[in-house]
């Protein structure tokens, strides 16, 4: 046993596993032992994966069960996202859009932990890199599958979600950094004046769609990590994946195949397998801006936190990015 300083307990961990393999495999079901391992991609939320011996009744042999627990510090947010993974099980999305999703195992409402099975695979981009043809219409194809489930939540989200978002990012930046003011200012006017229009109708969303939330099993993509479904613009998700293509292709020159054919590649499929949306590809030429401009705001600008004499600088500072917004731009 190997608790984790920011999960549950040793004796708490062994607690709860005990109580969750007697609910769902039985109450003669016997925790022989278990052990914690860290996530890395899981952003802020607690996340581990426990590897669980058990042994049922009189049976000789012990079973191996691997589930990933996440600690949730709002009940409602856990019960959101095991009711959607619930829901896309019982619709069976795999055999509409060639996808998987992690299964729930329990919640354990005390404590907010949510248990999935662990889903292994490889990673995506490295799919992408040897075989893109194989690989990108089966992204595009698995994310119109999402969109067109017929799931519903209450959390909602817009463009005009994404704008105040970004307000307030920027208003904290440039109170850090105030050379960096008249570039960020200038981003966010452009995105408010170009503001994507409200689609003639809302999806099931994922949220947070993009390389690290993707696996690649036998021919399936696996997505994870949906605490941040919604209902909204499916232009969303699709603008997310691709300013994080667009931003491998910047960072590892050579890694994947250029960014224009990956994006064409992946809105075709998108666009056969999905319901007829116009101005789609409008919208999601926004959202790439939108999403690239709050993944800059994470990074340090060159030049601004490490010089104080560079803080009146920011457009020289800036001009590579700059570079990097018009990218996302549509053709």
């Amino acid at each position: 046993m190997n608790p984790l300083p920011f999960m549950l307990g040793s004796d708490e961990t062994h607690a709860v596993l005990s109580a969750i393999l007697r609910e769902v495999q039985g109450t003669d079901t016997r925790l022989e032992g278990w052990s914690a391992h860290p996530f890395l991609k899981f952003g802020k939320r607690r996340a581990a994966r426990y590897d669980v011996d058990a042994r049922s009744g009189g049976e000789s042999h012990v079973r191996h069960y691997q589930w990933v627990g996440k600690l949730y510090e709002r009940d409602d947010d856990a019960r959101k996202v095991a009711t959607v993974l619930r829901d896309l099980a019982a619709i069976d999305c795999g055999a509409r859009g060639g996808l998987a999703v992690p299964r729930v195992v329990a919640y354990h409402a005390p404590r907010r932990l949510l248990l999935l099975t662990f889903e292994a695979g490889e990673p995506v981009s490295s799919v992408i890199a040897h075989d893109p043809r194989t690989a990108l219409p089966a992204i595009g194809r698995a994310l119109a599958a999402l969109h067109t489930s017929p799931v519903t939540i209450d959390a909602v989200t817009s463009a005009a979600a994404v704008l105040s978002d970004l307000r307030t990012r920027i208003a904290e930046r440039c109170t850090r950094f105030p050379g960096e003011t008249a570039f960020l200012q200038d981003k966010l006017m452009q995105l408010e004046r170009d503001a994507a229009l409200a689609p003639s109708a809302l999806s099931f969303v994922h949220g947070d769609f993009g390389l690290a939330n993707l696996l690649w099993r036998a021919g399936q993509i696996v997505v994870l990590d949906f605490d941040k479904c919604a209902i909204g613009d499916p232009a969303q998700d699709l603008g997310n994946l691709l300013c994080q293509l667009l931003r491998s292709t910047l960072r590892k020159p050579g890694g994947l195949p250029d960014f224009d054919s990956m994006r064409v590649a992946i809105l075709d499929a998108y666009q056969r397998y999905a319901s007829d949306d116009p101005g789609l590809v409008e919208r999601v030429a926004w959202y790439e801006q939108a999403t690239l401009l709050r993944k800059l705001l994470r990074e340090p600008f060159p030049g601004f936190e490490n010089d104080p004499a560079q803080q009146g600088r920011g457009d020289a500072a800036t001009a590579g990015r700059s570079d990097g917004m018009a990218g996302c731009r549509s053709e």
